[in-house]
């Protein structure tokens, strides 16, 4: 595989996280910058591991793209087992205080990451993968914009590192089901405006000619999931 082009947007990504873990105003947002700076290095050295140097092979247009199913599928079931551990864990601290961790690791930080864990990263990747799957099986078409996918996976991989540790560090706008911070909001809008552009394009550009009922209710999904966080997250960055 070949991510040129990515690296190198990476490479500023991470550039500019390291900048505002510099210059940042308050402790709390510095911190969350030097996460995300380990983050995207961290997902730089995974896409190097996977670049290969050498004259690209023309893909055939009929292949399907599985590599991010793939990739989806192992971050369900490790989101998954993270999820339901952390569920675990406060269960025991209702019943053992003592296992109550300060500041980190507390019942008040861990509770929003267990839920968010198993309904945003485990649900999350499971929905997502397996509408890539079913997408390109029922439109016998590759999915829309090359590696448009990729971003779509990493980036939301990305949304739930940032999330999570913006949980623990006590970083969040602390409402139900929306307490990651504005920034974050505005990169899991980015993300989800690339999903169903990926998702969208490959139903336009389907050789089959109905569209079958379950690219409807995934397409639903998107749409609703969009407009939830957009109102629930409807808030001026102060």
């Amino acid at each position: 595989m070949k991510f040129g082009t990515e690296i190198v947007l990476l490479s500023l990504f991470a550039f500019a996280a390291l900048v505002a873990a510099g210059f940042g105003v308050d402790e709390p947002f510095r911190r969350h910058m030097w996460v995300l700076f380990f983050a995207v290095a961290g997902f730089t050295a995974i896409l190097l591991r996977n670049t290969e140097f050498k004259p690209t092979v023309p893909i055939d247009p009929a292949a399907y793209m599985d590599g991010p199913i793939r990739y989806g599928a192992i971050a369900t079931v490790f989101w998954g087992v993270v999820g339901m551990l952390v569920g675990v864990v406060i269960a025991l601290q209702l019943a053992y205080p003592d296992l109550n961790i300060q500041p980190w690791f507390n019942f008040g930080r861990l509770r929003p990451l267990h839920t968010s864990g198993v309904v945003f990263a485990f649900g999350g990747n499971a929905l997502i993968c397996t509408s890539l799957y079913v997408v390109q099986r029922t439109c016998r078409a590759r999915l829309f914009g090359g590696d448009l996918g990729w971003f779509v996976f990493w980036g939301y991989q990305l949304f739930i590192v940032m999330a999570a540790t913006g949980y623990l560090l006590g970083i969040t706008e602390s409402r139900e089901y929306a307490e990651p911070e504005w920034y974050v909001d505005l990169w899991l809008t980015i993300v989800w405006v690339a999903y169903l552009i990926l998702f969208l394009g490959t139903i336009l550009k389907r050789k089959e000619p109905h569209i079958y009922v379950a690219n409807w209710f995934y397409l639903s999904f998107i749409v609703t999931i969009a407009m939830l966080h957009v109102v629930n997250n409807l808030s001026m960055p102060a």
